[in-house]
């Protein structure tokens, strides 16, 4: 029976009647003035309940001393109990507090209905209630010539933490007396609820403050008058201004790029937004998204602002869509001379910054240098690009390489999009057939790499990006600048460190070591038992010109451990390479040019596979456009069977 407001007199009676019903069947003595051994804490275990009380006690011993202000002089003392019935603190006259004293009624007794029998506290902690008991209503002449009012005291919970009461002469008793005690019980409680709301308000604040420092984005909290009021260290870090932001308007950091008004008035938010800041010691890009913060009756009060340094997005973006370099210099087989002086110049490139140029036939592992080069260098955890600049159409090149602002042509992606050049920002772009890049392009590009900036489709603003350029192709550009297909002044740009790699036809050592790898690699990823080589294929792959270089010799492999019915790869698996014929055709190549090696090894894929050009194009390695194009730049003649 929880109650605040004043029992009626008879149901005051009938608690009082039944709570002596009690103390007689507990065999409580009604002539006791002070209870032999009734239950005390010590001094170290009050104090000890104390501290566990604190907070309670805080805030009933005030209320307890003000409550004694009204009395004070007037013979009354007012009393604290806890939940359990232990007195903790008395206020009072002296000389009623005496008189009390000598009734056990002092800190650290406990006062409950089995140790004094029926009190306003014992009763109040039994029935939960506020009463008054006056003179001989208390069941123990201890409490004779005495009147008490006491309340008990109540959490938000509805548990039960304590009781305050005020004992007096009886000749003073009066209604208002425990009027004043419930008012005093109820501010209690009152005060508690704050105390707790303030303290859980203060705990979540130290909860969002400790989520916002643990987001790994920089967060702003900007008010209603657009002025910064918090922001995050990562927030600092990402920004590094040397000014503290916190009391800035948030216009002097963003400028007009964010409609602050709009947000503020209109309740929308925008996601997703590209700006960028110019900060004391750099020009910063950042991706943004800037939500409304709203009260109960739905009114915008702020602005919560989340951003990113655009290229830490991207470098994630890179990461999770396989913009990574896999191999490595390990992955590089081979131990001739030819070979070994290759890595070594790659070596020697990956320590440095400049641009490389790699220059090699169709097959021979250019891109397998360039991610070796990168995964070397200081750029390894860094995006990898490549772009292939001959299997781009023209039209889409420069959108490609560079980006576009939104609505720069017809079906442009609203908000833009940025090139590759910008995605791979902070590591290394590969410009594979770079010799098959229009003029056009070449002066932008040549542009790009001078100034070390981009420029947007539609954009007329310039975006620094960090990225080292491999070029590569399988062209002489040095001809190619002669016939004036190429562009000296980008053909000097990219020729800063050039590394020829070497056909495998003049690397003949390594194939065996090679032909195993991509065995063993093929039976693998085939399902297939472990196989080796029949010494007649060995001789067959020494004789053999390789024209396709290392695709070739994978294409070969890979159809050979398909068709395999054993272990053993035999001459027959390996498509047509005849031993006798490929021996008399190479030495009748070692002193062609490059060109002329070219031509002879496009000649010979063609026949070899019927003149289907989507076959041929597969096996040296480029792409069908690519394949047109050579055999009209060679004259080949080609048979009326030529099947896409």
């Amino acid at each position: 029976m929880i109650g605040y407001t004043i029992p009626e007199p008879d149901v005051l009676h009938q608690e009082i009647q039944a709570s002596h019903e009690r103390c007689r069947q507990y065999g409580v003595d009604p002539h006791n003035r002070c209870t032999p051994g009734q239950i005390r804490l010590s001094p170290e275990a009050l104090e000890h309940r104390r501290d566990r009380n604190r907070a309670f006690l805080d805030v009933a011993v005030a209320q307890m001393r003000e409550l004694y202000q009204f009395v004070a002089g007037a013979g009354f003392v007012v009393t604290i109990a806890d939940g359990e019935g232990y007195i903790m603190e008395m206020v009072g006259d002296e000389s009623t507090m005496g008189v009390l004293q000598a009734g056990n009624c002092w800190p650290g007794f406990r006062w409950t209905e089995r140790d004094v029998g029926t009190s306003v506290i014992s009763l109040a902690l039994a029935r939960q209630i506020p009463v008054q008991i006056t003179d001989e209503e208390h069941f123990c002449q201890r409490g004779y010539g005495h009147t008490c009012s006491a309340a008990p005291v109540f959490s938000d919970a509805g548990a039960l933490m304590g009781v305050i009461a005020m004992s007096g002469e009886a000749r003073q008793v009066h209604p208002h007396t425990l009027g004043m005690v419930i008012t005093a019980s109820k501010s209690i409680e009152n005060q508690m609820r704050l105390i707790n709301a303030s303290n859980e308000l203060h705990l979540k604040n130290r909860y969002m403050n400790a989520i916002i420092e643990s987001i790994d984005s920089g967060v702003m909290a900007v008010d209603r008058d657009g002025v910064i009021s918090q922001i995050n260290h990562q927030g600092k870090q990402i920004l590094d201004w040397p000014d503290n932001l916190e009391g800035a308007p948030l216009s002097a950091l963003l400028g007009a790029q964010v409609d602050l008004k709009g947000i503020m008035h209109a309740g929308f938010g925008v996601t997703d937004r590209e700006i960028f800041i110019r900060s004391p010691k750099r020009e910063i890009q950042l991706l943004i998204a800037a939500k409304p913060i709203f009260d109960a009756g739905e009114t915008v009060q702020g602005i919560i602002v989340v951003f990113n340094e655009i290229h830490r997005i991207r470098r994630l973006v890179n990461e999770m869509a396989g913009s990574q370099a896999r191999f490595t210099f390990d992955d590089i087989i081979g131990e001739s001379t030819a070979a070994e002086d290759a890595k070594r110049l790659a070596w020697l490139a990956a320590t440095g910054r400049s641009t490389v140029l790699l220059q090699g036939e169709t097959g021979t592992g250019k891109e397998l240098f360039a991610q070796s080069i990168h995964n070397g260098s200081g750029r390894k955890n860094h995006p990898f690009v490549a772009i292939n600049c001959g299997a781009i159409p023209r039209e889409l090149l420069e959108s490609e390489l560079f980006g576009y602002a939104g609505g720069a042509f017809t079906g442009a992606r609203k908000g833009g999009r940025p090139g590759k050049f910008e995605l791979a920002s902070g590591g290394t772009v590969l410009l594979d057939e770079i010799g098959d890049m229009p003029t056009d392009m070449q002066v932008k590009l040549l542009r790009v790499l001078q100034t070390g900036e981009v420029t947007r489709i539609g954009e007329h603003k310039p975006i620094p990006v960090d990225v080292r350029v491999i070029a590569a192709t399988h062209m002489d550009l040095k001809r190619e600048v002669e016939k004036g297909n190429f562009r000296e002044d980008l053909f000097y740009r990219l020729n800063v460190f050039p590394i020829v790699i070497p056909p495998l036809r003049d690397r003949v050592e390594d194939i065996p070591l090679l032909a195993d790898h991509i065995l063993a690699r093929c039976a693998r990823s085939l399902g297939k038992p472990a196989m080796r080589f029949s010494a007649a294929s060995k001789r067959a792959f020494a004789a053999h010109a390789w024209p396709g270089n290392i695709r070739e010799l994978e294409n070969v492999l890979e159809r050979a451990v398909n068709l395999a019915e054993g272990t053993i790869i035999e001459p027959h698996l390996l498509g047509g390479i005849d031993e006798a014929k490929d021996a008399a055709e190479k030495s009748g190549r070692s002193s062609s040019s490059l060109a002329e090696v070219e031509k002879k090894a496009v000649q010979d894929v063609l026949e070899t596979e019927e003149f289907n050009i989507s076959r041929a194009a597969d096996i040296l390695g480029i792409t069908r456009a690519t394949l047109y194009r050579k055999i009209k730049k060679y004259g080949l003649v080609v048979s009326m069977r030529m099947a896409g």
